[in-house]
Formats: structure tokens, sequence, C-alpha cells
């Protein structure tokens, strides 16, 4: 740390923000995550090959010669300015990112990152901005059978809304408790499953908009144990969609 407080201050922006993307990054992302105009990646990235804390790992990807050095160029960063540096990189690299970035490289980078700055004082819409990031990402962890991953995106997303979301962010609400059923039950986390799925059931417009809360209700009450449960349940929902079973 005490070499790296020598270089000028562009780099060391440069050496913080790279260690909050983690042990790789990629120069493109890099880029996007610092605000001033005078910063040039190239001019970092040689810097830093330069002075052995850096190598390239691949096309455009690089990786810290030693974490040691990932960890010394993260202590740059004061520790009471760390959540909110967290949060404003994110925010950058979310706003200089495309659509097609977002799904391809930068979405994690932008939600790990702004994660960590959850327990600032946050106002409604950057909540809500976040929670939406989170549901994002939550739902990519999943289709990529990353379900403990996804469990805790989507629980995060889940606190970050308000207290009567149910009624003023609906849409999104309903979302992240269905993601987060799914996600709570193939990591199989039973007990968040059970304190979760009574939101949607209680508090869900229509019941439409249950059903996905049954369908996993049913796979859970079934790898409980609790197949007569499960058997009731389902009935339970045939009846309300008008199927009747005869005994």
């Amino acid at each position: 740390t005490l070499q790296m407080n020598s270089l000028p201050k562009l780099v060391q922006i440069g050496f913080m923000s790279a260690a909050c993307l983690g042990s790789n990054f990629n120069a493109s992302i890099l880029g996007k995550t610092i605000e001033d105009e005078e910063f040039d990646v190239c001019s970092f990235l040689e810097i830093g090959k330069d002075g052995g804390y850096i190598e390239e790992s691949g096309l455009g990807s690089f990786s810290w010669t030693h974490d040691q050095i990932q960890q010394a160029a993260y202590d740059l960063i004061p520790p009471t300015q760390r959540e909110s540096f967290h949060y404003q990189l994110g925010q950058m690299l979310l706003e200089n990112s495309t659509n097609c970035e977002m799904k391809r490289d930068a979405l994690f980078f932008i939600v790990d990152n702004m994660n960590k700055g959850v327990d600032l004082k946050l106002d409604r819409n950057q909540k809500t901005q976040l929670a939406g990031l989170n549901l994002q990402a939550g739902n990519i962890a999943i289709s990529t059978s990353r379900f403990h991953a996804a469990a805790e995106y989507l629980q995060t997303g889940i606190s970050l809304l308000i207290k009567d979301s149910w009624i003023q962010q609906y849409d999104l609400t309903i979302q992240l408790y269905d993601a987060a059923l799914e996600a709570y039950y193939t990591a199989g986390q039973f007990s968040k499953f059970d304190a979760a799925v009574k939101q949607p059931l209680t508090h869900a417009r229509c019941f439409e908009d249950k059903l996905n809360s049954y369908h996993n209700l049913v796979r859970y009450l079934t790898a409980s144990g609790k197949s007569e449960e499960a058997l009731e349940t389902c009935l339970f929902v045939l009846k309300k969609l008008g199927v009747e079973i005869s005994p």
C-alpha cells in the first residue's frame, strides 16, 4: 500500500476500482467505472504491468499478480468510504453500459458493487433501481443453476422494497418473491422459503398471481415429507381453477 500511495492519484483510483472488480477484471469494464475523463485505461494498464501489480490473462482481461497486491490496492480506499465507493462504482458502470453489455458482462459487477452500499441512505428511487437489478441478477443466476447466489441476490432485492410495496411496487414485488421462492427451494433454504411464501399467498392481487407460489409450495411440502399436505394443496389449487377431482 505504501508503494501504491506514491503513484499518481488517477493511477491509485484505477487500482482501487480494479480491486473492487475482483481477482480478474476486464479493461473495458474498468474504463467504464471511472468518471474522470483524464483517466486513460491503456496507460494505467501499462503502469500496472510494468510495476508488477497486474498481468494480462487473456484478450482484454487482467489479473493481479498476487492476492495481497489486490488487497493493498483495495486498502487505498479509506474504510469509511468503501460502501459509497462500491456503490458509486456500480452506478457509474450501470450508466456507461449498453443493454447488451449488461446482459453479457457487466450486470454482476454492477450489482455486486452496488449491493455493498445497501446500508447507505439510499432514496426510494435508488432502492427500487437496485431491487430491480438484483431481480435481473437473480433470474440469470437461476437460469445458470447458481441457486445459492440467486437466493442472495433476490433476498437483497426483497430487503430493498418499501413497506407498502405490494400496493405501490406490485409487479416488482411479485416477481422478486416468485423468483426468490424458486431459488430458496432449489438451494434447499427451506426456512427462508417457509418465511417468504406467506407473502405472495397473502398479498397477491389475484389467484393466478399465486400459482407460482403454490407450485413451489407443493414442491417444498413434498421435499419436506409432507405428502398429504402437498396433495391437499394441489386439490385446493385445482378446485380454484375449476377442476373437480372425484374421490
